[in-house]
């Protein structure tokens, strides 16, 4: 090999490493730059919704004295009075009727209602209104139960159980005219505790023996009213743990007699929550 064809070949060998480099190598403002990281998106948090919390009021009667009215209650018929009950759900006392009326209940040829009802004048349309409800005895009757939307003694719903007819009962009292709108056969015992309850909703009503719901009915005849108790002849009929549970929408009158004064139990009225914040702005 002559000393020139030595020269081309290495300068063509050195020519072909050169471009195989600059290929192959980053370009020098890739090496001195590092990659960005990516920055996450912005996620927008939901503003969780204020959930209203419903009012209870409840009257237990045990801090009322044994022989005299209760706290916050009147009677509209009926010698009502707080009477010891070794038996009660919530001792000692519960809030009835004593052994009597059968003059009474004779001269009104056995259609004699004793009732009662809360002082306080408030009207409560939507609502659960629940007792605890006996009988402890009775030569013509045993029943009791629970009045709501009470305008007077002539108008007024009922939730009524009894003995010794066996019967639970959602009737209506309309400009002094009685009507039964739903009955069925449910066992009833003297002597025996049961829980009563109906729950309102407008014209909707569904009413429970011992948390078993018996029916529901439609009736939209009485829209508002105070709450009571109710018995029928000679019932020494006996209520504990009257408990009444409002919508925060029905709250706004003040708690005045929501419980036997003393000890009764009633449930605080809670302000309204705040109003949530407004969003964020978009991102521009």
């Amino acid at each position: 090999m002559t000393g020139n064809t030595w020269l081309r070949s290495a300068v063509v060998v050195a020519a072909g490493v050169a471009f195989t480099m600059a290929l192959t190598s980053p370009t020098a403002w890739s090496r001195g730059r590092k990659k960005k990281k990516a920055e996450p998106t912005p996620t927008m948090t939901a503003t969780p919704t204020a959930t209203a919390t419903p009012i209870v009021k409840e009257w237990n009667f045990d801090q009322d004295k044994a022989g005299g009215p209760a706290a916050g209650w009147t009677s509209v018929e009926g010698d009502w009075q707080v009477i010891p009950d070794p038996s009660a759900p919530s001792q000692p006392n519960t809030y009835g009727l004593p052994p009597g009326r059968l003059l009474q209940s004779l001269m009104s040829a056995l259609q004699y209602y004793p009732m009662t009802v809360v002082t306080d004048p408030t009207e409560y349309g939507d609502f659960t209104l629940e007792a605890s409800f006996k009988s402890a005895g009775g030569r013509f009757d045993c029943s009791g139960g629970i009045l709501f939307r009470y305008g007077d003694p002539k108008n007024f719903y009922l939730l009524s159980a009894g003995c010794p007819s066996d019967y639970f009962q959602f009737s209506r009292m309309l400009k002094g005219k009685f009507e039964v709108l739903k009955q069925t056969v449910v066992p009833t015992d003297k002597d025996t505790w049961y829980k009563i309850k109906v729950v309102a909703q407008g014209s909707h009503f569904m009413c429970y023996d011992d948390n078993k719901m018996i029916f529901d009915y439609d009736d939209s005849k009485i829209a508002k009213g105070r709450i009571g108790l109710w018995a029928s002849d000679d019932s020494q009929a006996r209520f504990d743990n009257v408990t009444l549970t409002l919508p925060l929408a029905e709250s706004a009158p003040e708690n005045t007699g929501a419980g036997s004064a003393g000890g009764s139990t009633s449930g605080a009225t809670i302000p309204p929550p705040p109003a949530p914040l407004p969003p964020p702005p978009p991102a521009h």
